[in-house]
């Protein structure tokens, strides 16, 4: 589709796509008119109107993430911010809770004061992966959405839920049904909803960030070599405490950070810890993963956590083992989070025994 099919407001996305050499797709297309709305809102000084904000979702892979990048760089103010969720949520519970304990605290209070040190005077608020899976959270994040709303922020949102969907816990759903309230009453509910993950489209060869990594079935010391990657030796390995949990590392050098499956999806470590180390450690392996059947579902969430975490950081991940893996992500988390673990997962170089890149990718 050409830029004369599309709407004129939306020419700095299509601009953007050009200069990237990108196409995009009728779905994308089909959004644009909403985003640059958005744009347009936060780029005026007045509160924004109702039903400027976007919540956009969809399938993984579809470009959600990169028409919010390509908005938010669009905008050129200074009073924006723009974070992923797991992100935001560390900073706002730390600010809540700093003061735990001390005399005259209040947990209302003391959500008012963070939230108002971490919006301050923003005028487009930037999320990205946005969900509610945990009951505790929903309260938060309705007064979040609240506030936004109340000041004339623009909210711009993406997710893989559709509002109807958030919190999907049957017993807990009902916590949330003020939250998908006010983003059906307010916001602008878009759907990406394109036939092609891009996550799996042949890329080039020499990747950077976190499609730079490899999944190695074995430990095979060719494919180790194909993908530059020194196997630690027994005194490197070191004990790390990025919060309140020790964690044991095989190796913690200047960039590269190697953990044993076991030592870090069995132990108690939580997206916390992953979040802090990935900000020192641009580079992770994870040796010793076992076959699909071979750990618990714990174990499976808090390597799909690690997944998320180091796609959304742009940190490389090299994954050895994990033999028997067919396309279909270990785990019983729900199957929306399953879709886009896996999706960010099949961006992993997958090397054959003769150290080159197999041309199937699961």
């Amino acid at each position: 589709m050409t830029a004369a099919q599309a709407p004129d407001a939306a020419d700095e996305f299509l601009l953007a796509a050009g200069g990237q050499g990108l196409d995009l797709d009728a779905s994308q297309l089909a959004v644009l008119p909403a985003l640059a709305r958005a744009a347009e809102a936060a780029r005026s000084p007045k509160p924004a109107p109702d039903r400027s904000s976007v919540y956009l979702w969809g399938p993984p892979g579809r470009g959600k993430t990169w028409l919010l990048d390509t908005l938010f760089d669009s905008v050129d103010i200074p009073d924006k911010r723009r974070l992923h969720f797991h992100d935001f949520f560390r900073e706002l519970h730390a600010l809540v809770f700093a003061g735990y304990g001390n005399p005259g605290y209040r947990q209302d209070s003391a959500f008012a004061a963070a939230l108002d040190r971490m919006l301050g005077s923003v005028r487009l608020l930037c999320f990205d992966e946005f969900h509610v899976n945990d009951p505790a959270d929903a309260a938060f994040i309705t007064r979040l959405l609240r506030t936004v709303l109340d000041r004339g922020i623009v909210l711009v949102a993406t997710s893989n839920y559709a509002p109807q969907e958030l919190l999907p816990d049957e017993m807990f759903h009902h916590l949330f049904e003020p939250g998908i309230a006010l983003i059906t009453g307010h916001l602008q509910v878009r759907e990406l909803d394109g036939d092609v993950d891009y996550r799996t489209v042949a890329r080039p060869r020499h990747a950077a960030g976190f499609a730079a990594g490899h999944h190695l079935r074995s430990n095979d010391a060719g494919l180790l070599a194909s993908a530059g990657l020194l196997p630690p030796r027994p005194e490197e390995a070191v004990p790390l405490t990025p919060g309140t949990r020790t964690l044991r590392a095989l190796r913690a050098d200047g960039t590269q950070l190697w953990f044993d499956f076991e030592d870090l999806c069995h132990a108690e470590s939580a997206t916390s810890d992953y979040l802090h180390l990935a900000q020192t450690h641009r580079h992770w392996v994870i040796s010793g993963v076992p076959p699909t059947a071979g750990s618990n579902p714990y174990g499976w969430q808090r390597f799909g956590n690690v997944v998320d975490v180091l796609y959304d950081a742009g940190c490389r991940l090299d994954i050895i083992g994990l033999p028997d893996y067919d396309g279909v992500f270990p785990g019983i988390a729900h199957p929306t989070d399953l879709a886009r673990i896996r999706s960010r997962f099949s961006m992993l170089q997958q090397l054959s025994a003769a150290g080159t890149e197999a041309a199937a990718r699961p």
